[in-house]
């Protein structure tokens, strides 16, 4: 078993809530993080709602797209290449070591090493060159280029107790991890991680336990609620969230900053390299009726590859309408009067009634003659796919993610020319794209932004579906739950008298 002795002298001392006898919050998933409690591997969902348990970073950002502070208390620009920022100072590891400069060093180095080319974040960071401290709570960083865009990546940037991570290295730190948030990992299962409260965190939690649970199933997750198993399951489906309310527990939804789409495969001399064809697939589908149907009404509809909440978003561009005559006539301009097929990759069970949805969207092309069939893979297979290239197909599903730096910029670092292996690339919109990414004047950033949009939805880069709405359940005793842009204010959990 791991854990401080610095720690468990602590958790005698009360922790509930109006006398809630119980002392465990247990919340069911979907997955684990494969690299344990590595916080540099993974960013993506379900993995990155882990962290915030043990973790925190120097920003974060509000459900509404905001930024604000968080370790770090307050930040500056001294040139376009460096940036001062000025560190909490009553903040200390799970292990009793204070946090100061010195973790933002040593997170740094090890990101900017060639130690770190495994880990996803550090390729958030490439723009970084190093991290000086100034003293024990101020700490300078400088950039490859002009970076406006730090600030909102410093979410990702979790801090981990330098001492503890040069002590046992990345693998061994996965095992035994030291952070500032409110739980601090003990055990770590094939499907269960277990966690004690830190009692120093600046985060203080109410409940004494925390059990994170791998069940893939949205079924079972809901049935472990129902039965009183876990107290939250989370990436329900609607109906799910429903049965939970139903027998009288809560269900939850809330959007998101991603914008969820079916992203072709451009320039491989199919019908989908013709703009006509784009355009026609995206009158084709009938987004209020699959939202209506599939998840009660709840998402925004697309206008662009991204969502209101997203910095950048551009709320001049109208809705995509649905217009299967113009859909048609589109397709015999471009000369598939009789239509065509090709075939989508699609990750089943990671987002709420995503089966259902390849079904609906394939229903609603077939009425203009276009046949897509749907391939299942998994999301590993999805992720090597997205990193390495060699696909199976002519299209396949995934989010245009925002979160969690919520600027319309972050997905195109994969959705563009930017990335290693693009399904898109249109070398006539990078300039833009590098432009707004390196530019401070605030005014220029905003419009390269609705540029980019603008031109985003004019070629119809994808087959642009909904918002993302995350739905989650909750026994009835639960209060204090949430999620924003991936994360999860476990500090705030407790439970009421039932």
């Amino acid at each position: 078993m791991l854990k401080h002795p610095f720690i468990a002298g602590l958790l005698f001392e009360l922790l509930t809530v109006n006398a809630v006898a119980q002392d465990v919050i247990r919340i069911g998933t979907t997955a684990l993080p494969p690299t344990l409690g590595n916080p540099f591997r993974n960013t993506g969902t379900p993995h990155i709602y882990t962290w915030s348990a043990t973790f925190d970073g120097l920003t974060r950002i509000d459900f509404d797209g905001n930024l604000k502070p968080w370790l770090a208390a307050d930040w500056e620009t001294t040139s376009d290449l460096t940036w001062v920022f000025r560190l909490r100072d009553d903040i200390v590891f799970s292990n009793g070591v204070p946090f100061t400069a010195d973790a933002v060093v040593s997170v740094f180095d090890y990101l900017t090493s060639d130690a770190a080319v495994r880990e996803a974040v550090a390729r958030e960071f490439s723009f970084v060159k190093s991290a000086r401290a100034i003293d024990d709570h101020t700490v300078e960083i400088t950039t490859h280029e002009p970076a406006p865009i730090l600030p909102r990546t410093l979410p990702l940037l979790h801090m981990v107790e330098p001492g503890q991570w040069n002590r046992l290295g990345p693998e061994g730190f996965a095992r035994e991890p030291v952070g500032t948030g409110p739980y601090h990992p003990v055990r770590f299962g094939a499907t269960k991680i277990e966690y004690e409260a830190v009692l120093t965190s600046w985060r203080k939690p109410h409940v004494a336990r925390l059990e994170k649970i791998a069940a893939p199933e949205a079924y079972a997750r809901t049935q472990a609620v129902l039965s009183n198993q876990m107290d939250i399951a989370i990436a329900l489906g609607p109906e799910e969230a429903d049965a939970i309310a139903a027998a009288g527990g809560v269900g939850l939804n809330w959007p998101t900053a991603a914008m969820w789409a079916i992203n072709f495969h451009h320039g491989k001399g199919n019908p989908l390299d013709d703009i006509r064809v784009r355009e026609a697939l995206n009158l084709a589908v009938d987004r209020r009726g699959l939202v209506d149907g599939l998840l009660s009404g709840i998402p925004e509809l697309p206008t662009q590859p991204a969502t209101s909440v997203t910095y950048g978003f551009d709320p001049s561009l109208p809705p995509i309408p649905f217009d299967r005559e113009r859909a048609k006539q589109l397709l015999s301009d471009a000369g598939y009067p009789e239509g065509f097929s090709f075939i989508v990759q699609g990750v089943i069970g990671s987002g709420a009634n995503d089966a259902a949805m390849y079904q609906k969207v394939a229903q609603d092309l077939a009425t203009v003659g276009v046949i897509m069939e749907i391939r299942t893979f998994p999301v590993t297979q999805l992720i090597r796919s997205v990193m390495e290239g060699g696909w199976n197909g002519d299209a396949f599903g995934v989010t245009f993610a925002s979160e969690p730096t919520v600027d319309v910029l972050r997905p195109l670092r994969n959705h563009s020319c930017l990335w290693t292996h693009p399904w898109y690339c249109d070398e006539r919109i990078m300039p833009a794209i590098n432009e707004a990414l390196v530019t401070f004047d605030v005014e220029r950033g905003l419009e390269l932004r609705h540029d980019i949009m603008k031109f985003y939805r004019d070629e119809w880069v994808a087959l642009y579906l909904y918002q993302i709405v995350r739905f989650a359940g909750t026994r009835a005793n639960v209060r204090g739950f949430s999620e924003v842009h991936g994360y999860v204010s476990y500090e705030d959990i407790h439970f009421v008298e039932e």
